[in-house]
């Protein structure tokens, strides 16, 4: 990684202009900008704001990943995260991976370089053994997708126990042909979430009438529906979809196809976002309390960055909406 000084060489000028450059422009000749700026470009510089760090303590931003933007999920997790923010004056950065190893280790450097006090993770794109390596050198708080280290503060519903009881919600109403729609390996709460249906269903002397791994999005319920009625082994009673924009994917591909919900079959959710209240018919649900789970991950980085004890693992109780989608 390129230092300031090799900046300022490469530039023709001091140290101290390169830094005046980056912090106060408006204190530098309109000539000698267009040098150093072309420098830091030429070299790749990335500021290492740890003097700063050290001289106010902190930067009083912190910073949250998210997988994607489209999952209405996100943002009521984001609001709970901001308004624990800003009650200790806090500013929160927002940043996208799209699912991209090297947009998440992008950011990454922001905690390294300092330029952040603190990052809560709410999507995984790299190994655990590195967000724990990370955890030991910086404040972290994993939110939303769980973790299997427990040494890395984690903030989650039990999506094993959410699956089991959406399950057993399904059986309970007579449902005995449930397809299981998920994300299959690329999040560990699908994991999770289908292994707690599937226990139940054993429980129940059944497996699963069909399962999808398309993914959380709207799209992937649409592919998870076609997909199903391609495979010609009929309709099951009902579908759990790990999320509600899945859900709603599911209902509306049916839809097209003739099959009327719940008439026909019936359909659950995951998430309990807004939409699922709107959206006719309304969508029956497992509710993950978002607000509150992106208020206490950010009270947990705050207790990290402030030195103070962290609970390492907190898990919030979930809980199941009945509507109309489900008869």
């Amino acid at each position: 990684m390129a230092t300031i000084k090799e900046v300022a060489d490469l530039a023709g000028v001091s140290v101290a202009t390169v830094s005046r450059v980056l912090n106060t422009p408006d204190n530098v000749r309109q000539t000698t900008r267009p040098q150093v700026m072309k420098a830091i470009e030429a070299l790749n510089y990335r500021p290492n704001y740890l003097g700063r760090t050290l001289r106010l303590m902190e930067t009083k931003r912190i910073l949250v990943v998210l997988n994607t933007l489209s999952n209405q999920f996100f943002s009521r997790v984001v609001r709970g995260i901001e308004e624990r923010a800003r009650e200790d004056g806090y500013s929160v950065l927002l940043c996208v991976t799209r699912g991209n190893q090297d947009n998440l280790m992008e950011y990454i450097k922001m905690l390294q370089t300092r330029e952040i006090d603190g990052m809560i993770l709410t999507t995984r794109e790299i190994s655990e053994a590195s967000i724990y390596a990370m955890s030991k050198e910086a404040p972290i708080v994993c939110a939303c997708e769980p973790v299997h280290n427990k040494k890395i503060p984690l903030i989650a519903i039990d999506d094993e126990q959410a699956g089991y009881d959406a399950a057993r919600f399904l059986l309970k109403q007579n449902k005995q042909k449930i397809a299981l729609f998920g994300a299959g390996k690329n999040f560990y709460s699908s994991i999770l979430r289908e292994r707690g249906a599937k226990k139940a269903l054993q429980e129940a002397g059944l497996s699963p009438f069909y399962i999808a791994s398309e993914g959380y999005s709207y799209r992937a319920g649409v592919r998870a529906v076609s997909n199903m009625l391609e495979d010609g082994s009929g309709l099951p009673d009902a579908i759990f979809a790990f999320s509600d924009s899945a859900a709603i994917g599911t209902i509306n591909e049916l839809n097209k196809h003739g099959i009327r919900v719940p008439d026909d079959i019936s359909v659950m959710g995951f998430d309990n976002t807004a939409i699922s209240e709107m959206f006719i018919p309304t969508l029956t649900t497992v509710s993950q309390p978002q607000h509150t789970l992106g208020y206490q991950a950010m009270d947990m980085l705050i207790h990290q960055m402030k030195g103070q004890p962290c609970t390492k693992r907190y898990i919030i109780k979930h809980e199941i909406i009945y509507r109309d989608s489900l008869k």
